[in-house]
């Protein structure tokens, strides 16, 4: 029987307050008590947030309050992670990634105790190229682990090569609140005058890095900004980075006439910029497991444009339906796919944004809590998996390691 379920993980930002109440709930409706463990208190990719302190009615403890993932060593963090899962004791363990130190130290709890452990993961085999030796070791630790969640079957085939089995794997991962998304936007004032704002525009939501192949979308644009279907449209970025200061530069005599730069946004502003955009850009190049601004778009009734490479492509973009996805590394694919999507008439675009509300409609947060849930009673019903002898040797040393992206 399941009493006790944690929940362990590098950092809770952005995404997960959310996810992790409305878990907390749906357990407790059939009698379970989460917990959730979070190694460190400040930094992560999304340090732009305004983190979110563990209150209320969760049982939420941060191992290391005042430290950022970078500064926590894989060991040190390993250890913190285990003395408190023997503290608590729980039935089950979810935890993020095996290849952090979280989700290794989870698995190693879990193979010492004979607990199941279920893992949640976006990774793709194809977006962090490694040598087979680097995988094999990988396969190891994962037979140790009884589920995985991963976001849909379209990441089915990176698992089975891992070991797992169709049984063993559940969806759920990569979820937004779709309520916020879509009504908060609608209901709540909003006072921002940007220019852009008034006409139709193009919205890229991100951090400004080299992945993000911001640089080719923007070379895009400019050569079909003064075409006749485009002259009237905007091109705008909300977020910094690296990038920021060369994507400034190449808008050049565009700047602030078609092409708009704009800060980080929280949430509870940003869905408002979803609400009045025409359609979400995401042309990332590499390494987007998924992409969540897309789920936040779709919630808000936005046509997508998006990199075949993103995770989310498969599962959420129906090329010429809700929107269109093209390959990154042609600026010329990227010129074609921004002129014909300008260039329909706005009741067709309508359409678009129509079909992405239908199609996210099943994707909030029923979906991660079901996903966490199924996952967890089927590795309780199947039992602790025991492993390869070289993953129960492996796992004894394996500390993991923070490398976001």
């Amino acid at each position: 029987m399941i009493r006790k379920v944690v929940i362990v993980h590098t950092d809770f930002r952005l995404y997960w307050p959310s996810r992790l109440r409305q878990l907390n709930h749906y357990l407790s409706l059939k009698g379970v008590e989460l917990y959730i463990v979070e190694i460190a208190g400040k930094g992560s990719p999304y340090s732009f947030d305004v983190a979110t302190a563990p209150v209320g009615e969760l049982r939420w403890f941060q191992l290391f309050t005042s430290r950022a993932m970078e500064e926590i060593g894989a060991g040190e963090a390993v250890d913190a992670v285990i003395q408190k899962l023997d503290e608590l004791d729980p039935d089950v363990v979810i935890a993020g990634p095996i290849a952090f130190p979280s989700g290794s130290a989870a698995a190693r709890w879990c193979s010492r105790k004979k607990r199941p452990v279920v893992v949640f993961d976006d990774a793709r085999l194809d977006d962090v190229p490694r040598p087979w030796y680097v995988d094999w070791v990988k396969r190891q630790v994962y037979s140790l682990v009884d589920a995985m969640v991963i976001p849909a079957p379209s990441h089915d085939s990176t698992y089975r090569y891992f070991g797992f089995q169709k049984g063993q794997l559940f969806y759920g991962v990569n979820v937004v609140d779709n309520t916020f998304f879509c009504r908060h936007g609608e209901t709540a004032g909003f006072s921002r005058q940007e220019p852009f704002l008034q006409f139709s525009f193009l919205l890229c939501v991100g951090r400004q890095i080299p992945k993000k192949n911001w640089k080719k979308l923007l070379m895009a644009f400019r050569n079909i900004a003064g075409n006749l279907h485009a002259v009237a449209w905007s091109l705008v970025f909300i977020g910094d980075g690296p990038e920021h200061g060369e994507l400034v530069a190449l808008a050049g005599d565009l700047l602030d006439r078609q092409i708009f730069f704009v800060p980080f946004r929280q949430q509870s502003e940003l869905v408002h910029y979803y609400h009045k955009a025409s359609a979400l850009v995401l042309p990332s190049l590499f390494g987007e497991t998924w992409g969540l601004v897309v789920n936040e778009a779709m919630v808000a009734g936005l046509p997508i444009l998006v990199s075949e490479k993103c995770g989310c492509a498969e599962a959420l973009v129906k090329d010429g339906e809700n929107g269109f996805v093209f390959d990154p590394d042609s600026q010329e694919e990227i010129e074609g796919v921004l002129e014909r999507f300008v260039a329909l008439d706005s009741g067709s675009r309508r359409e678009m944004g129509d079909v992405s509300r239908n199609i996210i409609a099943d994707w909030g947060l029923e979906r991660f809590c079901r996903g966490m849930w199924d996952a967890v009673v089927s590795a309780q019903v199947k039992g602790k998996r025991r492993g390869t002898l070289a993953g129960r040797i492996i796992i004894r040393f394996w500390n993991g390691r923070y490398c976001p992206a």
